[in-house]
């Protein structure tokens, strides 16, 4: 055997031996999922900063996703936490217009047609004197209402709190 052939099989026999190593790709959704149920507009893409979220500080939101149903002027979206102990307990709710949030602070007007979507947004998060002085982990929901409250959009995931 010549000396090109022995070098060929070790190369074919590295590659026949070698264990594939999965890429790991980021949680584009940093641990929310869909709600279970079909909505007309999905999102794929959600963070936060900072992360813990801060009370007394501002948040910075990037939402993304795909509308296969127009978001029109009075679309809201609505922030539900549970305790995480106690799963079906609300902590706290906020409710928010989706538009006058996102899309305007994105530069964009609603209504926002059919297609992917990207937007950004921040907001104080106020403190209140009878909040606790710990991390507090909560299980989140994310719902996007359009003005006849049909869900548009519905995310679940964990979310910490920093009361400071």
């Amino acid at each position: 055997m010549n000396p090109t052939s022995i070098f060929i099989i070790l190369i074919l026999v590295s590659f026949a031996t070698s264990t594939p190593t999965p890429l790991k790709r980021q949680d584009q959704l940093n641990g929310f999922t869909q709600c279970k149920g079909s909505f007309a507009n999905s999102i794929t893409a959600l963070s936060h900063t900072p992360n813990p979220v801060v009370t007394g500080q501002n948040i910075t939101v990037h939402l993304a996703g795909t509308a296969t149903e127009i978001i029109k002027q009075g679309t809201t979206i609505v922030y539900t936490a549970y305790f995480k102990d106690e799963p079906t307990k609300v902590a706290f709710q906020h409710e928010q217009d989706f538009c006058e949030v996102f899309v305007k602070q994105s530069g964009s007007e609603c209504p926002v047609k059919k297609g992917d979507y990207s937007f950004t947004a921040s907001w104080f998060i106020e403190k209140h004197p009878d909040e606790p002085k710990n991390v507090v982990e909560y299980s989140f929901n994310i719902s996007v209402f359009d003005s006849d409250g049909k869900i548009l959009s519905c995310v679940n995931g964990p979310i910490k709190v920093s009361y400071s």
